[in-house]
C-alpha cells in the first residue's frame, strides 16, 4: 500500500512505513508471540488478526502448533490429548495478504484510513476506577481477555509448571484443593496445628507435614512464602503464649504478670482478628492482606519477648519497653500505638504503688513500715552510718533503692517520690490525726492518676486537674471548706436484676414472684465479659483499617524525652510540696525544732556563756572542794569539783561526777524567746525546786545530761593522764532526739554534734591553763629567779591559745551558726507567719489548726518556696561540716590537728612543770604515786617529764608554732584559689566554702607582725 502512494512531494514522508516487518513475514506460524492479540479458550489458543477482531472466534480458530513445529504458546503434553481432533483446522493461507484482500471490500482499499489524519473522530473512552480490588474473580464475571500465561487460569498455569524440567533434586509437588490450604494456612496464622502443619515442641516451631504440595495456578516459591509468613506468626503466637505463662510460675512480679496479661490480650486480639476474615479469604492475595498486619504485630512482640525475657526486674522490663517505644516512635502505622498502649498497661502496677507511696492512692494490703523489708524502690535495712574517722552506728530506716528505679525516670523526680512518701510516712506515724493520714483524704480530695501522657493535649488536662487538686487540699489546710461539702454520699444503687430470696414477713404471692423472677434470671442466656481494654479496642478496629486517628497530630506531640517528666513531674512536685509544707509546719510549730537547735548551740557547741564558766570551774577549779570520797572524812558542803591538775588519782569515780556536775546544765539553760514567757511564769515553782531534783536534767530538751563515752583500750590509757590532752576525753553529753526530729537529728549529726563539743571541751580546759599560767608565773617570780623563756613560753602560749579560742568560737562556729539560724529564721516566717519561734504551742490538732490558719494569711498572696525536712537536715549537716572544717576536725585535716594538739600538749607539759616548781611537795607526791595503776606508757612519759626543762619547752612551742602557721597560711591560699573558681562559675557557693576560707584568719590573729617568720623577733635577753 506504501508502495502505490505518490511520496514525491512529501519532504517528511518515511519510506516503506506501512511495510509489515520482514520478521513476520518470514515464519509468521512459527513466532506466534508477537501477535498483537491473543485469547485462550480451553485448552486452544486463537489469534486475532488486527482489523477483523468483530468477527466471531470459531471462525478464526487456529491451532497453536502442529507437532513437529516448534512454538513459543506449545501446548503442555498433558494437554495435547486433552485437546479436541474434530475441530476444524484453518489453512495457513488464512491470514495472507491475498486473503486478506479478498476479504476486503472495493471501497476499503480504495478508501484507505489515515489514522494521523483522523485522531479528531475517534470517541473518547470513558474513563475507568482501576483498584486492586479487580483482582477478585467473584466480581469480573464472564470471558475476558488474557495476555499472560499467568493470567490464562490455574489449569494453563499448572501445565506450564508441570512441563518445565526439573533437575531432579525434588519432585513435582503435588496440587491441593485452595479451599483446604488456606484453611490450613489461616490456622497457621493463628497458632494452631492442622492436618498440613503440627506443632513440634522439642524444636519449639511447627512443621510442614507434607513439604510437596501447592495449590493450582500457584507457583512452588510463591507457596513456599506464603508458608514462611503464616508461619512465623504460628511461631511468634506459641513464643508469646510461653512467654506469659513463664511469668506466672517463674518469680511472678506484679508487673511481669501485668505484662503476661497484655501479651494475652493482644494475641487474642489479632487471634480474633485474623479469625474473622479468614471467611472471606479466596485467592493468595486476600490471605497475605489478611495474614500481614497480624504478622507485622506477632513478629515484633516477638522479638521484643526476647529481650524483656533478659530483664530480671520490672524495673529493668519498663526501661526496655520504654526504650523500645522511644526506637518506634516516628514509625508509620498501628504499631507505635500498640507499644504506647503495652506500656502504659504494664507499668500501671508500678505506677499504682507510686501512688500508694505518695499518698495520692490509699494503700491495699499491709502498709510499708520500718519492721518489713520493702518493696520496689523502697529498701527497709539498718544502715551503717560511718563517719570521717571510721565510727558506726545502725538504724532502721527507709532507703531509696536507685538501681529498682526506672531508668526513664529522671534522678530529681525519682528522689522527690522517695521523700514525699516518707516524709508522709512521718505524719501518719506521729500525727495520725492529720488529714493527710487519713484514708478519707484521697476520697475528699480526688487526685488526678498518675498515667502516661503521649500529647499535650492530655498533658494540659492533667496540669488542670493538678491544679484543681492542690486548691483543694489547700482549702482542707485552710479550714475554709469542711469535710461534708468533700464527702461523697454513701451509694443506694443496688445491682440490677438484685433478688433477694427472703421468706419471713412475705405473703405467699411475692415469694412466689421472687422465685419466678430468679428462674427468669436464670434462664437468661450468659453475659459476654469480652474485655473492654484499649488495647483490644485498638486492634480491633484499625488492624486492618487504613485510616488514620484523627485525635492524633503528627510532629506536634511532646519529644519522648520529655514524656516522662510531663507526665509525673507536675503532679509528683505537687503532692512533694504540700507534704513537705505539712511536715515543715509541724517540725517548726508542735515538735519544737528551733528549741532543740538552740539547745545543741549552747550545750554541744557552747554558745552558753554561763555554761562554760560553770563548766570550767566544776572541771579544772583546784580551789574547790573535792568531790572524791575519803575514809573517815566529811563533806564541808561547800561547792565540789573535779580539780583537774590538783589531784593525785585520775579518773574520777561516777559518784564524784555527780556531785561535781550537778545542776551545771539545768542552771544554765536558757530558753529560746518563745519559751521565755513560759519560764517566767513559772519561776516562783523553779525556785522551789532543790539542787538535787535538778542534777536529773529530764526538764531538759532531749534529756540532756552528762554520761561517759565509750572508749577503746588505747584511748582509756590516755584518759589515765591528768596531765595529758586527752584526760576529759571520757565525758561526753548525752542526747536523746524525739521520735518526731529523729528525721532531722540523725545519728550522724549527732556523732558529729559530739565530735566537736569533745573539741571545744579541749579548748575550754586550754584556755583555763593559760590563764592560771601568768598567776603562777607571777607567784613563782617572787620567790625565785626565773629565766627568760620561762616569761616568754607563758605570755606566748597564752597568746596562742587565746586567738586560738577566739578563732574557734567567735569565727569557727558562730559566723557559720549565725547563717543557719538566719535560714531558720526565714524559714520559720515563711512558714508559721512569725519571726519568733512558736514553741509554747503544745502537740495537738488544735495548734496545728492555728497554724494552718496563721501561715494561710501569708501564703494567699504568695507561694511559699519549697521547703522540706531532707532540706533541713542536709542544711544542718553541711553546717556542721562547715564548722569541722574551721575548727580542723575533718579527716583531711588530721595533720594539722595533729599539730594542734602537740602545741596544746607542750603547753600542759609546762603547765606541769611550773607546777611542781611552785609545790615541790605535789611533785614529790606525783613521782611517789602509786605505781600499780599505772602501765608502761605513762611510766615512760613520766620519765620524759623528768628531762623538760623551760628552755626544752619554749623551743618546741616555738617550733610547732611555725609549722603551724605556714600550713594554715597554706589552707587559706588554697581557699582563696577554691572561691576564685567559685567565682568563674566552676564551684559551690553559699556555706560550703566557708569553714576552710576561715582558716586564713588563723595567721592575722597570731603573728600579725611576723613574729614567728624565720626567727625574727627573738628576745635576746
Amino acid at each position: 500500500m506504501a508502495e502505490e502512494r505518490d511520496n514525491s512531494a512529501d519532504l517528511f514522508a518515511i519510506p516503506n512505513f506501512w511495510r509489515a516487518s520482514r520478521f513476520l513475514d518470514e515464519d509468521k506460524a512459527a513466532n506466534p508471540l508477537f501477535s498483537p492479540n491473543l485469547e485462550i479458550s480451553g485448552s486452544s489458543f486463537q489469534f486475532l488478526p488486527f482489523g477483523n477482531q468483530d468477527k466471531p472466534l470459531n471462525t478464526l480458530k487456529r491451532p497453536l502448533q502442529n507437532d513437529g513445529q516448534p512454538s513459543f504458546f506449545r501446548l503442555p503434553p498433558v494437554l495435547r490429548e486433552a485437546t479436541p481432533s474434530d475441530e476444524p483446522q484453518l489453512s495457513d493461507d488464512l491470514f495472507s495478504d491475498e486473503n486478506v484482500k479478498k476479504a476486503a471490500s472495493p471501497a476499503e482499499l480504495d478508501d484507505e484510513e489515515d489514522y494521523w489524519l483522523t485522531l479528531e473522530d475517534v470517541e473518547p473512552k470513558t474513563p475507568e476506577y482501576k483498584s486492586w480490588e479487580a483482582f477478585n474473580p467473584a466480581a469480573q464475571p464472564g470471558p475476558s481477555e488474557v495476555v499472560f500465561i499467568s493470567e490464562a487460569g490455574p489449569v494453563a498455569f499448572d501445565a506450564l509448571i508441570t512441563d518445565i524440567p526439573e533437575d531432579g533434586s525434588d519432585p513435582v509437588p503435588d496440587i491441593l484443593d485452595n479451599a483446604l490450604y488456606y484453611a490450613c494456612l489461616l490456622g497457621l496464622a493463628q497458632g494452631r496445628s492442622s492436618v498440613l502443619f503440627s506443632w513440634d515442641s522439642e524444636k519449639g516451631t511447627f512443621d510442614k507435614t507434607a513439604p510437596h504440595l501447592r495449590i493450582s495456578g500457584v507457583s512452588v516459591q510463591v507457596i513456599q512464602g506464603m508458608d514462611q509468613l503464616c508461619l512465623d506468626c504460628g511461631n511468634a503466637i506459641k513464643a508469646l503464649g510461653s512467654f506469659s505463662e513463664s511469668a506466672y510460675f517463674e518469680s511472678p512480679t506484679p508487673t511481669s504478670v501485668a505484662l503476661a496479661k497484655v501479651v494475652d490480650q493482644l494475641v487474642l486480639a489479632v487471634q480474633t482478628e485474623v479469625a474473622g476474615r479468614s471467611k472471606t479469604v479466596r485467592s493468595t492475595l486476600q490471605l497475605q492482606s489478611v495474614v500481614m498486619p497480624a504478622h507485622a504485630i506477632l513478629t515484633y512482640f516477638h522479638a521484643l519477648s526476647k529481650k524483656l525475657s533478659q530483664e530480671k526486674t520490672e524495673e529493668g522490663m519498663l526501661s526496655c519497653l520504654f526504650r523500645e517505644a522511644q526506637a518506634v516512635e516516628y514509625q508509620g502505622g498501628l504499631l507505635p500505638e500498640v507499644i504506647f498502649e503495652v506500656l502504659r498497661l504494664t507499668s500501671r502496677p508500678w505506677i499504682e504503688f507510686v501512688e500508694e507511696w505518695i499518698g495520692l492512692k490509699n494503700e491495699t494490703g499491709a502498709p510499708i513500715s520500718k519492721t518489713g523489708s520493702g518493696k520496689s524502690f523502697v529498701k527497709v535495712a539498718d544502715k551503717m552510718w560511718i563517719d570521717d574517722h571510721g565510727f558506726e552506728l545502725e538504724e532502721p530506716d527507709f532507703f531509696l533503692d536507685e538501681d529498682r528505679m526506672p531508668s526513664f525516670l529522671p534522678k530529681d523526680i525519682a528522689q522527690s517520690i522517695f521523700d514525699t512518701g516518707r516524709n508522709l510516712r512521718f505524719l501518719k506515724e506521729h500525727h495520725p490525726e492529720h488529714f493527710l493520714s487519713k484514708r478519707n483524704a484521697v476520697a475528699l480530695t480526688k487526685p488526678p492518676k498518675l498515667e502516661w501522657q503521649f500529647s499535650w493535649d492530655a498533658i494540659t488536662l492533667l496540669e488542670t486537674r493538678v491544679n484543681e487538686y492542690k486548691a483543694a487540699v489547700t482549702r482542707l489546710v485552710q479550714g475554709v471548706t469542711s469535710e461534708d461539702q468533700f464527702s461523697t454520699p454513701p451509694s443506694t444503687a443496688c445491682e440490677p436484676n438484685e433478688y433477694k430470696l427472703t421468706y419471713f414477713g412475705k405473703s405467699e404471692d411475692e415469694v412466689a414472684a421472687a422465685v419466678l423472677a430468679s428462674i427468669n434470671q436464670l434462664a437468661l442466656p450468659l453475659e459476654n465479659h469480652e474485655s473492654n481494654d484499649e488495647l483490644t479496642t485498638m486492634l480491633h478496629n484499625r488492624l486492618y483499617s487504613t485510616d488514620q486517628p484523627t485525635n492524633k497530630v503528627e510532629g506536634f506531640n511532646p519529644h519522648w524525652s520529655l514524656v516522662p517528666l510531663l507526665s509525673f513531674g507536675s503532679l509528683v512536685d505537687t503532692q512533694s510540696k504540700l507534704v513537705n509544707d505539712e511536715c515543715m509546719k509541724l517540725l517548726l510549730g508542735p515538735h519544737k525544732l528551733r528549741v532543740h537547735t538552740n539547745l545543741m548551740r549552747q550545750y554541744f557547741l557552747l554558745g552558753n556563756g554561763m555554761l562554760c564558766s560553770r563548766l570550767s570551774h566544776a572541771l579544772f577549779d583546784p580551789d574547790l572542794e573535792s568531790a572524791e570520797r575519803k575514809a573517815g572524812v566529811a563533806f564541808s558542803g561547800g561547792v565540789m569539783g573535779l580539780r583537774l591538775g590538783g589531784r593525785d588519782t585520775w579518773p574520777p569515780a561516777s559518784s564524784e561526777l555527780r556531785l561535781a556536775l550537778m545542776g551545771v546544765l539545768s542552771d544554765c539553760y536558757e530558753p529560746p524567746a518563745g519559751e521565755k514567757d513560759d519560764s517566767e511564769r513559772d519561776e516562783n515553782h523553779s525556785m522551789g525546786t532543790s539542787m538535787l531534783s535538778r542534777t536529773y536534767s529530764s526538764d531538759l530538751p532531749g534529756d540532756l545530761s552528762f554520761a561517759v563515752r565509750d572508749l577503746t583500750a588505747d584511748e582509756i590509757n590516755k584518759c589515765m593522764d591528768p596531765d595529758g590532752l586527752e584526760a576529759l576525753d571520757f565525758l561526753r553529753l548525752s542526747y536523746k532526739a524525739p521520735s518526731g526530729l529523729q528525721y532531722i537529728m540523725t545519728p550522724i549529726i549527732l556523732l558529729k554534734y559530739d565530735r566537736i563539743n569533745k573539741h571545744l571541751l579541749r579548748v575550754l580546759r586550754m584556755l583555763y591553763v593559760v590563764n592560771h599560767l601568768s598567776r603562777d608565773v607571777m607567784l613563782l617570780a617572787r620567790r625565785t629567779r626565773l629565766s627568760n623563756a620561762t616569761f616568754r613560753f607563758c605570755t606566748e602560749a597564752n597568746h596562742f591559745v587565746s586567738k586560738m579560742a577566739a578563732y574557734f568560737f567567735d569565727s569557727g562556729i558562730t559566723t557559720i551558726w549565725n547563717q543557719f539560724e538566719e535560714w531558720l529564721d526565714s524559714i520559720e516566717a515563711e512558714f508559721l507567719g512569725t519571726t519568733t519561734n512558736p514553741d509554747n504551742a503544745d502537740d495537738s490538732a488544735s495548734v496545728h489548726t492555728s497554724f494552718s490558719h496563721r501561715s494561710s494569711s501569708k501564703s494567699s498572696s504568695k507561694d511559699k518556696r519549697s521547703c522540706s525536712p531532707d532540706l533541713v537536715r542536709s542544711r544542718q549537716e553541711s553546717t556542721l561540716d562547715e564548722i569541722m572544717s574551721a575548727l580542723f576536725l575533718r579527716k583531711r585535716q588530721t595533720p594539722v590537728l595533729s599539730l594542734l594538739e602537740t602545741i596544746f600538749s607542750i603547753i600542759l607539759r609546762f603547765a606541769r612543770l611550773l607546777r611542781n616548781t611552785t609545790s615541790p611537795s605535789n611533785g614529790k607526791a606525783t613521782t611517789s604515786r602509786s605505781k600499780k595503776g599505772k602501765n608502761k606508757e605513762q611510766e615512760a612519759k613520766d620519765e620524759e617529764y623528768k628531762n623538760d626543762t623551760p628552755e626544752s619547752l619554749y623551743a618546741m612551742f616555738r617550733k610547732n608554732v611555725e609549722v603551724f602557721l605556714t600550713v594554715c597560711k597554706g589552707l587559706g591560699e588554697k581557699a582563696a584559689a577554691g572561691r576564685n573558681k567559685a567565682g568563674n562559675g566552676n564551684g559551690n557557693n553559699g556555706m560550703e566554702r566557708v569553714g576552710e576560707g576561715l582558716a586564713e584568719v588563723v595567721p592575722l590573729g597570731l603573728d600579725m607582725m611576723g613574729y614567728y617568720e624565720g626567727g625574727r623577733g627573738r628576745y635576746q635577753g
